[in-house]
């Protein structure tokens, strides 16, 4: 706490009483900004880790689509022919 004081007494002794609201409001300004760019990049890079986590899941389906034989299988009730030897 005595830190902050010898700082906001040093502040007001070098810039004076007229100037150091200006310049808190400065401050205060370029915080809020910062703040608003750091929560936009925290939601973009978050909805491309979703996208991402959503094409991961999706992949695996689309394969088995892909894989799967496009002509229908032989069932046990069409007969076979028996093998010649």
């Amino acid at each position: 706490m005595p830190d902050i004081l010898f700082i906001l007494l040093l502040a007001l002794v070098i810039f004076g009483p007229k100037k150091l609201p200006e310049i808190a409001r400065q401050i205060a300004k370029y915080m809020a900004q910062f703040r608003q760019m750091s929560n936009d990049f925290r939601r973009q890079l978050e909805s491309e880790m979703l996208k991402i986590e959503l094409d991961e899941k999706q992949a695996p389906a689309k394969s088995y689509q892909l894989s799967a034989p496009s002509q229908p299988a032989q069932t046990e009730s069409q007969p076979q022919s028996p093998p010649s030897s």
